[in-house]
Formats: structure tokens, C-alpha cells, sequence
């Protein structure tokens, strides 16, 4: 099985204010083009087309559209073959606790969170009642991942306040404070972030897991590789961050760093599969 569990269904508007951020794009490496392949048809289209079973999209909103932004990312995955949606919430919605119930009766199997953009900080009060209800919710037998974002430079590049980026050392004590609740960090870790600061301060963890998403494109080939070994092939999944990145060269590049890491044949398929569809209940 192959899955890509970090990918993105925006708006025509988010790719536009993205692409004009030419400081960004040329940081991040992202492609200046992939509003063309934003719309979740062309997403199916490519999974089918490089023999990738699943496509999980990432949602996020403020406290005032979680509901509509959930509701909208479930049709589109419900109306393309290949894919399969997150929800997200917010720590200062109303309803948190109805709108993580009508998600998990929906059958969601996780829940993305971007603090930069939804501006929270990780480690506030508030962001713990919400960790505290899903813990609630996981502690009654229901299975899901918590997704975090991890852009380091949002504060630079979105004028995001530096408290509500997910740096590596708030990802580590978040992990250790919520340990019923499992937890995969986007972009290896640290999007952008010190490399040094990523290694030393976000630790391997039983409920902690990374996806490869854009890192191999700011990481530099031994760093990304070093992470893949402190980490393990079993806490590694691949994600591409479409549509800023295709399918065809993405997968292409993670199978060359898998192999400098000398990772396995299966190993290499865990990482490319098997733990996505284990953690996110694939068949």
C-alpha cells in the first residue's frame, strides 16, 4: 500500500496568497504553479495515475468555520476516488466537544492543527482543555492521530506571533504531556526550523511519529537522512504536501533517502504505507 497522508485541497485564494509570498516559495522550494493542481480532482487523478492508494487532506480553520471547512473537506474527499479527510478544531470554537464527536461518527481518524495560522499556542491553557477532551475521546476506545504543523517561519514569512509556531521543543513537551494521545509532526519536525534544534530537542517518543512532507526540499540530504535514522522506519510516513510538490518526483525522492539511510525493502514500505494505514485505519 501506498499513501501520501499530508495533502492539501485549497481554495483558489490560499494558493494565491502562498504563490505572492515569492520570499516564501523560494525558501520552501515550493512550486510557483500548483494552483493548477489544487482542485481534489487532480489529486485522485495523480494518486491513480503513480499507483498511491490513499490521499489524506489536511484541513484547518479558525474557531468560526471549523464546521463549514470540516464539512467542506469531507465532500470533497467522499466525491474522488482516493482520498480520505482529516477534520480540524479549534481550542476557542464553540461546540468542541459535539464537533470532535460528529467527526468521529463520521468515521475521521484524525485531527489537524496548524497554531500559526490558527493562532494558539500549542502549550497554552487553552490548547490543553483541548488536548483534554481528546484524550477523553481516545481514552473511550475511539483510535486517531493529532496532526501538527510545524513551519518555524511563519513568523517571518505570514507575520505569525513567534508563540504560536509548533517549534521543536514545544512539539516534545506537548507529546510528553498528552501521552494517550498520538501525535504526528508535519515536515520531519521542524519546517524551516534549526536542524541542530530539531535533533536536540523533539525526541523520539512511543506517540510521536513525523511525515516527510517539503523537509527533503530545506533539509540537507545527511540531515534529513540522520532524522530518518534517530526516528526509525516505523514512526516515518510519507507525505508529499501536495499540491506544492507532485507525486511521480516526490516519491521518487523519498525512495533515494530511504535508500541512504539503508532502510529495507520493508522498511521502505512502511514508511511509504503500511504505518499510515495503521494509524489512520486504511484498508
Amino acid at each position: 500500500m501506498i499513501v501520501d497522508c499530508h495533502c492539501h485541497a485549497f481554495t483558489e485564494q490560499v494558493v494565491r496568497n502562498v504563490v505572492s509570498r515569492t520570499a516564501l516559495v523560494a525558501e520552501l522550494k515550493l512550486d510557483p504553479e500548483a494552483g493548477r493542481r489544487a482542485d481534489a480532482r487532480i489529486l485522485s487523478e495523480s494518486a491513480v495515475a503513480h499507483g498511491i492508494d490513499w490521499c489524506i487532506l489536511f484541513p484547518t480553520a479558525p474557531p468560526q468555520g471549523v464546521r463549514e471547512e470540516n464539512d467542506r473537506s469531507i465532500a470533497a474527499a467522499s466525491s474522488h476516488p482516493r482520498l480520505r479527510t482529516l477534520a480540524t478544531l479549534h481550542p476557542r470554537m464553540d461546540g468542541l466537544a459535539a464537533e470532535l464527536e460528529r467527526m468521529l461518527a463520521l468515521g475521521i481518524a484524525g485531527f489537524k492543527f496548524s497554531s500559526f495560522s490558527q493562532r494558539f499556542d500549542v502549550l497554552s491553557e487553552e490548547a490543553g482543555r483541548m488536548f483534554a477532551v481528546l484524550e477523553d475521546a481516545a481514552a473511550s476506545g475511539r483510535s486517531f492521530m493529532v496532526v501538527l504543523d510545524t513551519f518555524n517561519r511563519a513568523d517571518v514569512h505570514f507575520g505569525a506571533r513567534p508563540e504560536h509556531i509548533a517549534t521543536p521543543a514545544k512539539l516534545n513537551a506537548v507529546v510528553a504531556r498528552h501521552p494517550a494521545l498520538s501525535f504526528l509532526a508535519a515536515h520531519m519536525g521542524g519546517l524551516a526550523a534549526d536542524f541542530g534544534l530539531i535533533r536536540r530537542d523533539l525526541k523520539p517518543a512511543p506517540n510521536l511519529f513525523l511525515d516527510t512532507s517539503n523537509a527533503a526540499h530545506v533539509l540537507a540530504e545527511g540531515q534529513f537522512v540522520e532524522l530518518l535514522k534517530i526516528h526509525g522506519a516505523d514512526r516515518i510516513l510519507f507525505g508529499t504536501d501536495w499540491p506544492w510538490f507532485d507525486h511521480g518526483s516526490e516519491m521518487a525522492l523519498i525512495d533515494a533517502l530511504l535508500d541512504s539511510a539503508g532502510f529495507s525493502r520493508a522498511q521502505k514500505d512502511a514508511v511509504f504505507g503500511d504505518n499510515a494505514a495503521r494509524l489512520f485505519s486504511l484498508d
